[in-house]
């Protein structure tokens, strides 16, 4: 399993928004994937075509009906990690990343205590700016901490804008094969998510969904290692009433899958 950690360099970048579609361009790719919202108050279901107050089961909790919309499995993170028990899974293994499924984090853009928890075990860190002066404000800063598994992507780009263009020239020569690449703005994105519709359904041919589906194409590569660890007994956690019984197969993160 690949554990793909999605975090803006500052709000509003459309984080949650490439984290769903990336998850969901990787389960109609074939691959079992997983959406963990570690927001408190996150709007990934929305990106699903779900309303915001849509249940969705708790990493530590049961699955839910229809806990699987366009073929993701939606698992709610933000409690788990704020009562330290993620880091506890983490360390015991009753949370581990391997095999083929994907699990996509989207994390907030100041919650750095859980992107500490879970960098260690990313197989990629994505970092999301726009073609802002503030998200060139704080890059200084983010490019110091960064590890060898973190790259840039810039969203909501516009090439008939001259800042955008010039920010993705400097972008480019500045970190080369570190910058993904960017994905176009569309104002298809904001429509489906008014008319509560996935962006796939309300706008098949949106530019920006073409551009992450051309980014998880590209990332596939990146992640072939983590995907040839295949440890079919790393399941994880398993929810709180079975957690002294192991399972087998396909399982992913078993509070999370």
């Amino acid at each position: 399993m690949a554990l793909i950690v999605v975090q803006g360099l500052r709000g509003g970048v459309g984080t949650t928004f490439l984290a769903a579609n990336i998850a969901i361009a990787f389960a109609q790719a074939g691959r079992e994937a997983t959406a963990l919202d570690f927001a408190a108050h996150g709007t990934l279901p929305l990106h699903f075509g779900l309303p915001l107050d849509h249940p969705i089961a708790q990493i530590d909790g049961n699955p839910l009906e229809d806990s699987a919309p366009l073929g993701v499995t939606l698992r709610a993170a933000a409690q788990f990690a704020a009562k330290g028990d993620l880091a506890v899974a983490l360390a015991s293994g009753e949370i581990r990343f391997s095999g083929e499924q994907v699990v996509v984090a989207d994390l907030a853009t100041a919650d750095e205590a859980t992107r500490a928890m879970l960098l260690p075990y990313a197989a990629l860190d994505i970092r999301v700016l726009s073609a802002t002066a503030e998200s060139l404000s704080v890059l200084p800063h983010v490019l110091d901490e960064a590890s060898d598994r973190t790259f840039y992507l810039i969203n909501m780009a516009d090439d008939t804008r001259r800042f955008c263009r010039h920010m993705a020239g400097f972008l480019r020569e500045l970190l080369g094969d570190r910058l993904l690449g960017s994905i176009r703005r569309d104002e298809a994105v904001i429509e489906a998510g008014a008319m509560l519709q996935p962006l796939a359904k309300y706008a098949p041919s949106s530019a920006s969904l073409k551009d992450v589906q051309t980014l998880v194409h590209d990332l596939v590569p990146r992640l072939s290692a983590a995907f040839a660890t295949n440890d079919e007994t790393a399941v994880a956690v398993k929810p709180a009433e079975d957690r002294s019984r192991k399972t087998t197969g396909r399982q992913g993160v078993s509070r999370a899958a």
